[in-house]
């Protein structure tokens, strides 16, 4: 496991790897219609649903050293306000690590976001610069594109992904 991966800081963010005990913040994030308004599989409509993303995020701790992180604030400690990150993929035939940021609505508008993006990026270049960072994003959702390009991420093209049009943003210089 990459010891920088599991548990880093930003200015006003702790970022920790998810474990099992978050699913309840888990489930709130991705139960919240207004979270998932451009997800492709749309809110989760079960616990057991984002019992198996858990699972599946917390294999790739296990197996790669990386993944998604829970988001708390430093100044606050417990308040989780998001989780994002990046975890291993497969996009068209290669390896890329795919950053997702999402976060409670409460929050949206102070900047947390693109506070991960930033540390994730740069996290990725430092530890695992063979593999490209991605982040698939939907046309249509303009927050998270003006998070991806204030990242320091441009758009590479228009892309098909799980049988939705999205733009895939690649990091500026790539």
């Amino acid at each position: 496991m990459i010891q920088t991966f599991q548990r880093t800081t930003t200015e006003r963010l702790l970022l920790r790897a998810v474990r099992d005990s978050d699913m309840d913040v888990v489930f709130a994030l991705h139960a919240d219609p207004e979270t998932n308004r451009f997800s492709a599989s749309g809110p989760a409509r079960s616990r057991e649903e984002v019992r198996t993303l858990l699972s599946l995020w917390l294999d790739d701790w296990a197996l790669h050293g990386v993944g998604y992180w829970l988001v708390e604030r430093r100044d606050a400690p417990g308040d989780v306000v998001g989780l994002g990150g990046v975890r291993h993929r497969e996009l068209e035939g290669r390896r890329v690590l795919n950053l997702a940021y999402r976060f409670m609505p409460r929050t949206w508008g102070s900047g947390y976001a693109s506070e991960l993006a930033r540390a994730a990026i740069a996290l990725a270049r430092q530890h695992l610069p063979e593999v490209p960072v991605v982040a698939i994003i939907h046309p249509d959702n303009l927050a998270s594109i003006r998070v991806a390009e204030r990242s320091g991420m441009r758009l590479d093209r228009l892309i098909d992904y799980q049988g939705m049009p999205s733009r895939l943003y690649v990091p500026a210089g790539s």
